[in-house]
């Protein structure tokens, strides 16, 4: 039979010491991940920057060989119509056209659709950085008002490990010490109350003999399964 009364208020401390250090690992992650997702953010605007300047260039590139293109058909044209020139020359240069002509049609093609490509990025970009932007203020924000609840929430924490603190020099050592390393080994809740043959830690049957002895006084017996700590409340025969 080990002796529980005394620990129950002192679990419930820790529970709520627990509850308040859980709650400010969740306003930090929410911070961490508010910030990540504006670091992202900031990159694919970079990014898309990067890319608006290599297509800029790629579309200059182009309009200067669609130029040099067109300077040649049009060099080609005239030599077509020279005089006493021959057939074969001709057919050549014909053929030089053609080749010309469907190259310039390429470059056109890939110059207009640079030139779309511009457009959306040059809309996009300084609307994603005013985004980000306004993000960045509004983290700020929650920073600011979540480094005041966190501050509360740590003065909480002291009051409890007072009460803590005073409440276990009530406890007998043997108890304080068995409760404790539970607590080091489990982590979390380890004393229950049972009204059911069965482990609420754990979730596992618990057999009659158990039952019995531990319906038989007010103190807490260990689960055979996990070492929780385990009281009976209910109908004792």
């Amino acid at each position: 039979m080990i002796p529980v009364k005394k620990l129950v208020p002192l679990q419930n401390l820790d529970l709520k010491i627990d509850a308040a250090n859980a709650a400010i690992e969740e306003k930090k992650q929410k911070i961490l991940k508010m910030q990540k997702e504006i670091d992202a953010a900031a990159e694919l605007a970079e990014k898309k920057k990067a890319l608006l300047k290599k297509i800029q260039l790629r579309r200059r590139t182009a309009e200067t060989s669609l130029n040099e293109v067109n300077d040649s058909i049009k060099a080609s044209d005239i030599k077509m119509k020279s005089a006493g020139l021959s057939p074969a020359s001709y057919a050549a240069l014909e053929k030089e056209i053609k080749l010309l002509r469907s190259k310039y049609s390429e470059l056109e093609t890939a110059v207009l659709e640079d030139m779309e490509k511009i457009e959306k990025l040059e809309h996009d970009i300084p609307k994603e950085e005013k985004v980000v932007a306004g993000r960045k203020i509004h983290l700020e924000e929650v920073k600011a008002r979540v480094t005041d609840e966190i501050l509360g929430l740590k003065k909480e924490i002291e009051l409890f490990k007072t009460e803590r603190s005073q409440a276990s020099l009530n406890i007998e050592s043997d108890s304080l010490e068995l409760y404790e390393d539970l607590r080091q080994q489990l982590k979390g809740r380890v004393i229950f109350p049972i009204e059911t043959p069965a482990c609420p830690g754990c979730g596992m049957a618990l057999p009659g003999g158990f039952v019995s002895a531990a319906s038989a006084h007010d103190g807490a017996e260990k689960c055979t399964n996990c070492g929780r700590l385990l009281y009976w409340t209910g109908d004792r025969n």
